[in-house]
């Protein structure tokens, strides 16, 4: 019986952006062309000249140190730090124009200083956008959105398909435990697909396997998952169906999946395939590092992932017409709105940011979010349900489709990362309230301007910044500016540096420029980036009311 097509589900943005850089550049993620050093700073927004010349961008993804762009003729190029192969792509051979490849080292001139006050001289080729890999990838493939996590990336097709490349932090510390091949989410796929892992040698001398090239991802139960939407958290995946189930795989570390493990028997045959015993691609699909239900969800609109955390908002209710919230994952600040009192405490490996030593408190499934959930009516007030959430390690922002901000969390480093004015427009430092501090909520505040009228349309959050857009197209940052990731240079006077932007402040340098309209921020750990229409002038209406509907 002939295969049936696959449906088209998702449509591949088509306004162009003119795109904007601004921050550290170490690993050259700022895309600003050859001979560039670690050292670089721009101190202000520059224009990526290299980026937007060669390519008509329609959509990004911005990692902590690469960064992804779908073009409007369906290619999706590739920028910045190539650690565990998140680049999607060779970056030691050079194109000729006369098409043949040779060693990138012998076509870039020798770095002559490499230790200067700049620093070494960053490779070329990470610093030009350059298509990934296609040899995988079928020749009328159609890619509508991108996304990265800090050493992986990840592309959805028309027909709600997954593509990813590079590796999971964690993935990279247990392959001896869960075998060959058995990477970022490519579960068995080496039966199927052409692979080829390459090593990468390490301090300790240990191979260490890293998928290079883009590859389909297979989820368990079907060959046509019709994904609408995939969100990124440092070292995990969720990924929404068309259906309302989310699909989650990653990290094992803090066990901050969401999902219930049930091995199954690999080696046993599938009668409804016809699979012979030990073939079927669906078979042990219950891995972390294989997608699998979310356990308990349905019904869902929109997912976003902060760095160790997730949250998954559903669609109005049939009988309230409201919608909920649900969230999981660590929450060691109450990143997740969760009091201290609804998590977990569960052993990590010797993971960095565990105030407990080893131990972490984790919401080990998704658990409804009192806060964020019961709002947004249908009818009466479909204003106030939420729009967009950004989270980062220690707090999160989300924007309701009134234009107004939500901040909780906790982010004790970099307080003003969270935006929080009071009713004077003073500066505050959210805290955990008063009192029993393991049974009550975070703080919730919101993060705003101080003209009244000023709503907010998108945001995104580094690591310990911000940038945002209000429904004006006009742009603002606030947070840590101590690689000028907010876009303030150093005073020319022999002032002192400005480290912290303790407000929402909108960036001066384009606030003269009537009619550019931003359609797009990005933030990386030291880095931001933005997207301005090339085709649109206008003043916004915060989006339409009917994709909540």
């Amino acid at each position: 019986m002939a295969q049936q097509p696959e449906q088209i589900i998702n449509r591949a943005p088509r306004e162009v952006m003119d795109v904007y850089v601004m921050g550290a550049n170490d690993k050259g993620q700022l895309c600003l062309g050859p001979g560039h050093r670690e050292g670089y700073i721009a101190q202000s927004p520059q224009r990526a000249a290299r980026l937007i010349e060669d390519n008509q961008v329609v959509a990004m993804a911005v990692g902590n140190n690469h960064s992804l762009a779908l073009t409007v003729d369906n290619r999706v190029v590739s920028w910045g730090s190539n650690e565990h192969g998140a680049l999607g792509r060779v970056t030691h051979l050079w194109k000729l124009p006369d098409g043949r490849w040779v060693d990138y080292s012998t076509v870039e001139e020798r770095d002559l200083n490499p230790n200067g006050p700049e620093g070494r001289r960053i490779d070329g080729i990470l610093q030009i956008p350059m298509k990934i890999n296609w040899i995988a990838i079928p020749r009328h493939t159609v890619f509508t959105q991108v996304a990265v996590s800090d050493h992986a990336s990840f592309a959805l097709t028309e027909t709600g398909q997954v593509y990813g490349w590079g590796a999971f932090e964690a993935c990279i510390f247990s392959l001896y435990y869960i075998g060959e091949n058995d990477f970022i989410g490519f579960h068995h796929v080496h039966r199927f697909y052409a692979s080829h892992p390459n090593h990468l040698e390490w301090a300790d001398q240990r191979p260490r396997r890293y998928q290079q090239s883009p590859l389909k991802i297979r989820f368990p139960g079907t060959d046509h998952p019709q994904i609408v939407q995939i969100a990124c958290g440092s070292n995990h995946v969720l990924a929404l169906s068309k259906s309302g189930l989310v699909y989650s795989w990653g990290t094992p570390d803090m066990e901050i999946l969401g999902r219930r493990f049930m091995p199954r028997n690999a080696g046993r045959r599938n009668p409804r395939r016809g699979y012979a015993a030990g073939a079927d691609p669906y078979a042990n699909m219950d891995h972390h590092f294989a997608p699998g239900l979310v356990a308990g969800l349905q019904n869902i609109r929109y997912i976003a992932c902060g760095a160790n955390y997730s949250m998954a908002v559903t669609k109005p209710r049939p009988r309230s017409g409201t919608q909920l919230c649900y969230v999981w994952g660590q929450n060691d600040d109450m990143q997740t709105t969760l009091p201290l009192s609804k998590a977990t405490v569960v052993a990590t490996p010797e993971h960095p940011d565990a105030p407990d030593g080893n131990n972490m408190r984790v919401v080990l499934y998704p658990t409804k979010a009192p806060w964020l959930s019961g709002i947004g009516h249908r009818d009466d007030e479909p204003e106030s349900a939420i729009k967009s959430i950004s989270g980062s390690l220690r707090y999160g922002l989300a924007i309701r489709w009134s234009g107004w901000g939500e901040a909780w969390g906790n982010e004790h480093e970099m307080p003003n990362a969270m935006g929080v004015i009071n009713e004077e427009n003073e500066p505050v430092i959210p805290a955990v309230p008063p009192g029993n501090r393991y049974t009550q909520a975070p703080q919730f505040a919101g993060w705003h301007y101080d003209r009244e009228e000023c709503r907010w349309d998108h945001v995104a959050t580094g690591k310990q910044h911000s940038i945002a857009v209000d429904q004006e197209g006009k742009i603002y940052v606030w947070g840590s500016n101590s690689h000028h990731q907010c876009g303030v240079p150093r005073p020319q006077n022999g002032e002192p540096n400005i480290d912290v932007i303790d407000r929402p402040t909108p960036l001066q340098q384009f606030l003269n420029r009537e009619g550019r309209c931003a359609i797009f921020v990005g933030a990386g750990a030291r880095y931001s980036v933005f997207g301005f229409s090339k085709n649109r002038f206008r003043v916004g209406d915060g989006g339409n009311l009917d994709e909540f509907r």
